[in-house]
C-alpha cells in the first residue's frame, strides 16, 4: 500500500513544483511592494494569490482524474491494475495521494500567506489591519461579507466537496472506461456521467437540506449537507473499487 501511495504521489509532483515557483514569485512581489512602499504592488500580489489558489485547487483535482483516466485507458498504465494488489488498494492509494496533494497545496499557500502577513506586519506593525485588509479584498472580489467564526466551516465544506469531486470523477471514469473502453467517445461520456453524478448529489443534498429551515438552523443546514456529501462520496469510492476489481484486476 505504501509503495502504491509513493508511486501515485510522484506522478503529480511536477505540477506542485510549478505552483511552488509561482507562489515564490508572488511572495517576492508582495514583500518588495510592501517594504518598498510601492502603491498597488501588494494589492495585485494578494489578488493573484487568491486567484492562483482557486485555480490550483481545481487543477490538482482535475490532474488526479486525468492520471486515473490514463491508467485505465493506455496499455502502459493499465498494467497498474495487473499488479498483485486489489483494486480497492490501488484506488485507496490514488485517493490518499489526491488528498495529500491538495493538503500540500494548501500548506504551500498557507506558508505564502504567512510570508505576506509577516511582511505586512513588519511594515505596519498591525495584524488586525492585515486581516481587515485581506477581508476587504475578498469581500470586494466576491461581494460577500466575511465572518471569521464561519471560515473554518466553509473550509471544511470546501474540502469535503473537493473529495466528493474526486470520487465522482473516479466513478465516472471507471464506469465508462470499463464498459466502453474501446469507444472513441468514452471521454465525452465520462464527462456526461460525471455531471450527472454531481447533479444527483446536489439534488439529494438539496432535498435533505430542505428538512432544515429557519435562521436558527444554519449549523444544522451545513452539517446535513456535509453528511450527505460524505456518505455519497464513500458510496462512490466503494462502487468504483468494486467496478475496478471486477473489470480491471486480474
Amino acid at each position: 500500500m505504501l509503495k502504491l501511495f509513493k508511486y501515485e504521489w510522484k506522478k503529480q509532483m511536477g505540477s506542485k513544483l510549478i505552483i511552488g515557483l509561482i507562489l515564490l514569485a508572488l511572495c517576492a512581489f508582495y514583500v518588495l511592494g510592501t517594504l518598498l512602499k510601492r502603491d498597488g504592488w501588494p494589492e495585485i500580489a494578494m489578488v493573484l494569490l487568491v486567484l492562483v489558489g482557486m485555480f490550483a485547487a481545481i487543477y490538482v483535482g482535475i490532474e488526479s482524474l486525468l492520471v486515473l483516466d490514463k491508467d485505465v485507458r493506455t496499455k502502459e498504465s493499465y498494467m497498474l491494475f495487473m499488479v498483485p494488489k486489489s483494486a480497492y488498494q490501488i484506488l485507496a492509494a490514488k485517493i490518499l495521494a489526491a488528498i495529500f496533494q491538495i493538503l500540500l497545496t494548501m500548506v504551500m499557500f498557507g506558508v505564502a500567506f504567512m510570508v505576506c502577513f509577516t511582511a505586512y506586519i513588519a511594515a505596519n506593525e498591525s495584524l488586525a489591519d492585515m486581516l481587515n485588509y485581506l477581508r476587504e479584498i475578498i469581500e470586494q472580489m466576491f461581494e460577500v461579507e466575511i465572518e471569521w467564526d464561519k471560515v473554518l466551516l466553509v473550509l471544511i465544506s470546501m474540502f469535503v466537496s473537493w473529495i466528493s469531486m474526486i470520487a465522482s470523477g473516479f466513478a465516472a471514469i471507471i464506469s465508462v472506461r470499463t464498459v466502453l473502453s474501446r469507444t472513441k467517445l468514452a471521454g465525452v461520456l465520462a464527462v456526461i456521467v460525471y455531471l450527472l453524478i454531481n447533479w444527483g448529489t446536489n439534488w439529494l443534498t438539496g432535498k435533505v437540506n430542505g428538512l432544515s429551515t429557519g435562521a436558527d438552523t444554519e449549523m444544522l443546514y451545513y452539517c446535513l449537507g456535509l453528511g450527505v456529501t460524505a456518505v455519497i462520496t464513500v458510496i462512490l469510492l466503494v462502487f468504483s473499487g468494486w467496478m475496478a476489481e471486477k473489470k480491471l484486476s486480474v
